[in-house]
């Protein structure tokens, strides 16, 4: 397999898919920028799952500048439906679903601009090499 046969699999790989070692697997072994790009992906991959462990406590007031919108009669509905509601559940999940995707997508284009940015000046200082 080639590099750009292989790239494509790379994310599944890095996520730990168990899977029979192949061609890619073969490949990914013997190209030191496909381990490379495959080892920068399992970072990214166990720095998104850390960020589930990491916990952010809201300031002290937030609980009650919430709580004071809610009329007081009205909250133990409220606690009620908003515990037991399956779909503000679903919401909360996915949403924290499309946090972790956009933040993958991020630092994946930054990985590859800054990529493309350090390839540049190599690119130009072998042009101007050649030409002298």
């Amino acid at each position: 397999m080639r590099c750009e046969q292989v790239r494509p699999l790379l994310p599944e790989m890095a996520e730990g898919v168990l899977r029979e070692a192949g061609a890619a697997e073969r490949h990914v072994a013997s190209c030191p920028e496909c381990a490379g790009e495959l080892g920068q992906l399992r970072t990214v991959v166990l720095e998104l799952a850390a960020l589930r462990d990491e916990v952010v406590d809201p300031p002290p007031e937030f609980l009650e500048r919430i709580l004071a919108r809610v009329p007081e009669d009205q909250r133990p509905r409220l606690l009620h439906r908003v515990a037991s509601d399956e779909r503000l559940h679903l919401a909360a999940l996915s949403l924290g679903g499309a946090v972790v995707g956009a933040t993958a997508i991020g630092l994946l284009w930054w990985r590859a601009a800054r990529r493309a940015v350090g390839a540049a000046p190599a690119a130009n200082g072998a042009r101007l090499a050649s030409s002298d």
